[in-house]
């Protein structure tokens, strides 16, 4: 079993590649642009670290680690936009560089890209990954509209705001690592002890 750095690394070797095509330049520069900004990569690493839990990596939980990174930075470049932030790990976002429209766009291409991923697995894993990650999807966007919300309230009560963490941040990590093991084969039991 492979250490959460050792998993990072190996992911980062396999990601750190060109994921769009080259024209139009002012789509997809900016996309890649904020994939070089580096970055973490623990989304990805605990979706190979939920697989090898359970079994040896499965090719196709490389698929699905890429399509959380890309998801997750698609989301990130939305949120600058909303959260009108100058900087992104420490280089100036995206909609800063390229306008708020091009970061738009070059948020959305992300997203699809990320699906274009998933759809490359194995059909007999593909339907429970698309649910999740789906379901995922969903209320990324619902924690990221309250924590908009909260900003026009005058208070927020600590529930309201667990929630909101929860939805923004929480439910992807916990579905990186549900995703891993269902790549792995894990029985639903096993998956739910994950998440």
């Amino acid at each position: 079993m492979h250490s959460f750095q050792e998993l990072s690394h190996l992911f980062e070797e396999k990601f750190n590649i060109r994921h769009f095509p080259n024209a139009p330049v002012s789509l997809y520069d900016p996309s890649q642009y904020i994939l070089s900004l580096g970055g973490k990569r623990i989304r990805p690493a605990m979706c190979l670290m939920g697989n090898e839990l359970v079994s040896n990596i499965n090719p196709d939980t490389w698929h699905v680690a890429t399509a959380i990174e890309l998801f997750h930075n698609f989301t990130l470049i939305h949120d600058d936009i909303m959260d009108k932030a100058p900087l992104r790990r420490g280089m100036e976002t995206v909609h800063n560089k390229f306008g708020d429209s091009t970061a738009l766009l070059a948020g959305d291409v992300m997203l699809v890209v990320a699906y274009d991923y998933v759809n490359k697995i194995n059909k007999d894993y593909l339907q429970k990954v698309m649910r999740l990650f789906n379901k995922t999807a969903k209320e990324v966007c619902e924690g990221q509209q309250l924590d908009m919300d909260f900003e026009k309230k005058e208070k927020v009560n600590f529930d309201e705001y667990l929630n909101m963490i929860e939805l923004k941040t929480s439910v992807a990590l916990a579905a990186s690592l549900q995703l891993g093991a269902i790549l792995g084969g894990a029985g639903e039991g096993n998956q739910k002890h994950l998440y």
